[in-house]
């Protein structure tokens, strides 16, 4: 078994320091927020909708942004991953774009498509061919330098985009988050880092050799998603995630089989969900021990819903970091992620 605080041992495995990006995560949320309050955005009070465009990583702020916000966000909201907009974009749309690189061919379509029909637009990205459309079409963006993500993996980098946006979206008037809510959130979770390790660490060696599958809901509904991709790219392993209470609705009956599965349930659990969530989430966990799957109660203790999400988001990037080092795995490359493009990019 590996030694987590072997650093000799876990270099060799992770020569582009995954595990430095991860450790300077908290200082990026920080960083980025007070970064952006000082980029100006114009107000946009003639939106009638908003559509999301970012891939993988990049779209993690859309996600994150409309479960914090769940039924108080005050537009229609749509999360594209694709080439193309809805038909329904025109010059009350305001469009979001998002990629870490800057070269996501899909956003760039997309972010051209949002040209043509007159669309107001948002920014988001390091630079290259997205931040080049931003400056030549004068529109309002965040273009960080990444720094504090010294392994350059746009997973990774998620402060940058995930509270980017949060602040561009408030700054055009889009919506209503007090500056003091994210700040005291991120100072809030500094003394919790230590434990918050430990706990990663002790969930990502029982997770060997599992299959896991995140149970979450409401406001943390978007954090599910988020670690399920990295158990995906960061670990290199199958994940799943589910959400109350849809969930309570049909996977109750898909327990049954097969047997011995190697299925491992992580339910999250916060004050912050409503009492109707909170039920749900014991009585779901109880339905799962009846059919003799393991699970892993994981209680997040934050203040409020800002304070589950940073919790969340910086044990969901632990777990999975050790669990891809347990098994071996550089966490930073994604070869058949590569090995895919590479073969798509050809005729």
């Amino acid at each position: 078994m590996i030694d987590f605080n072997d650093l000799r041992t876990i270099k060799k495995i992770d020569p582009q320091n995954t595990l430095d990006s991860t450790e300077k995560l908290l200082e990026q949320l920080k960083f980025a927020w007070k970064e952006v309050q000082s980029i100006n955005v114009p107000r946009y009070n003639d939106v009638r909708n908003i559509v999301f465009s970012g891939m993988g990583a990049s779209i993690y702020g859309a996600l994150v942004i409309k479960s914090l916000l769940g039924p108080k966000f005050p537009y229609p909201v749509e999360v594209i991953s694709d080439y193309h907009l809805p038909d329904y974009v025109n010059n009350q749309t305001l469009v979001v774009l998002t990629s870490y690189s800057g070269t996501t061919e899909e956003v760039l379509s997309a972010a051209q498509e949002a040209k043509e029909r007159n669309a107001k637009m948002l920014v988001l990205t390091m630079g290259g061919k997205l931040g080049d459309f931003a400056k030549e079409n004068n529109i309002p963006s965040y273009i960080f330098d990444g720094k504090l993500n010294p392994a350059g993996v746009p997973r990774l980098g998620c402060g940058y985009t995930i509270l980017g946006l949060i602040g561009l979206l408030a700054k055009a008037g889009i919506i209503q988050v007090k500056e003091e809510d994210i700040s005291s959130a991120v100072d809030r979770t500094y003394p919790l880092l230590g434990e918050i390790k430990k706990n990663a660490m002790e969930i990502s060696t029982k997770l060997a050799d599992k299959i896991p599958v995140i149970i979450c809901a409401e406001h943390l509904s978007g954090n599910a998603q988020i670690i399920r991709n990295q158990f995906n790219e960061t670990s290199k392993t199958f994940s799943a995630y589910y959400l109350v209470p849809d969930l309570n609705h049909h996977l109750m009956e898909g327990l049954q089989f097969p047997k011995d599965s190697k299925l491992y349930f992580m339910l999250f659990q916060t004050k912050n969900f409503s009492p109707k969530i909170q039920k749900r989430m014991e009585l779901t966990r109880e339905v799962i021990s009846e059919n003799k799957h393991i699970v892993h109660w994981i209680p997040l203790e934050g203040q409020t819903i800002y304070d589950d999400f940073v919790i969340m988001l910086l044990l969901g990037s632990y777990i999975t970091l050790y669990l891809g080092l347990y098994y071996n795995q550089n966490p930073a490359t994604n070869p058949w992620v590569d090995y895919f493009k590479d073969k798509l990019s050809k005729p």
